[in-house]
């Protein structure tokens, strides 16, 4: 699995960086399928200065994409409120994986 950071230098902690790579591995461990993440954490101030710290992550699997996006006033909270959502996401796709075809075979004499 591949882990790819695009953090500004010196405005996120180690911590955080740390924490978010935990949890990306914890669902990866979840879903097998997934072979790669993305990680990007930037300021916008183009819309609402208070809120301007943005986190975006893009988990891929073989066939699925699952993207999550969050701006708040601090890293630590976008990057929470974007590890809630992907982990929701992530659930429901394994869930889905489970579950049986919605089509049933059927073999009929002539």
């Amino acid at each position: 699995m591949t882990i790819e950071f695009q953090i500004p230098k010196g405005k996120v902690s180690e911590k955080l960086e740390s924490f978010m790579q935990k949890e990306i591995l914890k669902m990866a461990a979840a879903n097998k399928e997934i072979s790669r993440a993305e990680i990007t954490m930037k300021e916008d101030n183009t819309i609402i200065s208070a809120e301007n710290k943005v986190c975006e992550a893009t988990l891929t699997s073989f066939g699925d994409t699952v993207f999550s996006y969050s701006r708040s006033e601090s890293f630590e909270v976008s990057a929470r409120e974007v590890i809630k959502a992907l982990k929701r996401l992530v659930k429901e796709q394994v869930k889905e994986q489970k579950e049986p075809p919605d089509t049933e075979l059927s073999t009929v004499k002539v």
